[in-house]
């Protein structure tokens, strides 16, 4: 097993780049979104797949993987310094991108029908209060909540837009 490293394909042939990758046995890892987006004219809901990092896919390269990469069509070049050196990038940050990707953090997805209501809790997942749970106490119409969250040693209430919140089961 080798480094990751970064490698630029051909505009829009992620997919044809990791097939490459896969017939010359080199692991390959694409990072991918998921987006669904309403039908203009049928108002049906469509989810669709795109690369997280257009242009651009994560391969497990060896020293001898660099001459395969030549002949590959669909790849441009490998992440490099300014010297030419290519630059390998942690095992863990690629895998924290797979976790996340797992977990769904990259996806746009409409939001949910089920309305909010008071006990529900939600993670904020934007501005000063990133990362913490709260429980909600209000809807205040259709934008924003109220609700409780715990800190300087009191729980206080607050009000936070239902952009910067994500629902929990």
């Amino acid at each position: 097993m080798g480094h990751w490293y970064v490698v630029r394909t051909r505009a829009g042939q992620q997919q044809k780049a990791t097939l490459e990758f896969e017939e010359n046995g080199i692991a390959v890892y694409c990072p991918t979104m998921r987006r669904e987006t309403r039908h203009f004219q049928t108002k049906k809901w469509i989810m669709r797949e795109y690369p997280l990092f257009t242009g651009y896919v994560f391969a497990d390269l060896r020293i001898s993987d660099f001459g395969t990469l030549r002949e590959m069509r669909s790849v441009l070049s490998v992440l490099a310094d300014g010297g030419g050196t290519p630059v390998p990038v942690a095992g863990n940050i690629v895998e924290d991108i797979r976790d996340a990707q797992e977990r769904g953090d990259f996806d746009v997805l409409r939001p949910p029908v089920r309305r909010l209501k008071a006990g529900d809790t939600v993670q904020v997942k934007d501005g000063p209060l990133s990362g913490h749970y709260v429980s909600v106490t209000s809807v205040e119409g259709r934008r924003a909540i109220k609700a409780f969250i715990e800190m300087f040693g009191s729980v206080r209430e607050v009000e936070i837009g239902l952009e910067s919140i994500r629902r929990v089961a």
